[in-house]
């Protein structure tokens, strides 16, 4: 799943959320009688005939089809855009030709840079994929840090690994982008 699905997920279901608040607020005003002092307009009851009266209308029948044909369609994309990985496999080097592909086999690539991290002091776990987001190829790490680690330290060492990856492998080219998860504190041996 990439970011921009995530953030549609996220997007929708703020949307969906909203509504159903205001439905059920409107709902407990209309149930206790509040609604109608503060919207003279609003109904008293329920009429069931005016349901019988839109569902038996000519327009219905191919309304009700279009909606389920669009439904359908949105329903479908959404899961093919959930089972879809960004994760990238293997990554061409330079001096890729019509003789011959070199390629750069990205999972010992990230495994060397998880644990590279792990080296930096303060770290205390580490793990790194490589994505393709937007058209570009994303080294992403996720760093277990210490709480008393000194962030500043910290950074320029990430970016001093980062950039010798990028010497390595020749991929001047290659984004970074790292998540530091600062470790909790773990509780003392409880006084009695």
């Amino acid at each position: 799943m990439t970011r921009r699905v995530r953030g549609l997920d996220r997007a929708v279901a703020l949307l969906l959320g909203v509504v159903l608040l205001v439905v059920g607020v409107a709902a407990v005003l209309w149930w206790t009688g509040t609604l109608a002092r503060l919207w003279p307009g609003a109904p008293t009851a329920l009429e069931p005939t005016r349901v019988a009266d839109v569902t038996g209308a000519s327009w219905f029948g191919a309304a009700a089809t279009a909606s389920g044909v669009v439904l359908g369609a949105l329903a479908l994309w959404w899961l093919l855009a959930h089972l879809g990985t960004p994760r990238v496999r293997e990554l061409p080097l330079a001096g890729s030709d019509a003789s011959g592909r070199l390629v750069l086999d990205v999972a010992p690539l990230a495994a060397q840079v998880a644990e590279q991290a792990r080296r930096v002091p303060g770290v205390l776990g580490a793990r790194a994929v490589v994505d393709h987001e937007g058209g570009r190829h994303v080294l992403v790490s996720t760093l277990r840090v210490d709480p008393e680690a000194d962030l500043d330290a910290l950074s320029r060492d990430v970016a001093d690994l980062v950039a010798r990856t990028r010497d390595v492998t020749g991929l001047d080219d290659l984004a970074a982008r790292t998540r530091l998860a600062v470790q909790r504190r773990t509780r003392g041996p409880r006084v009695r």
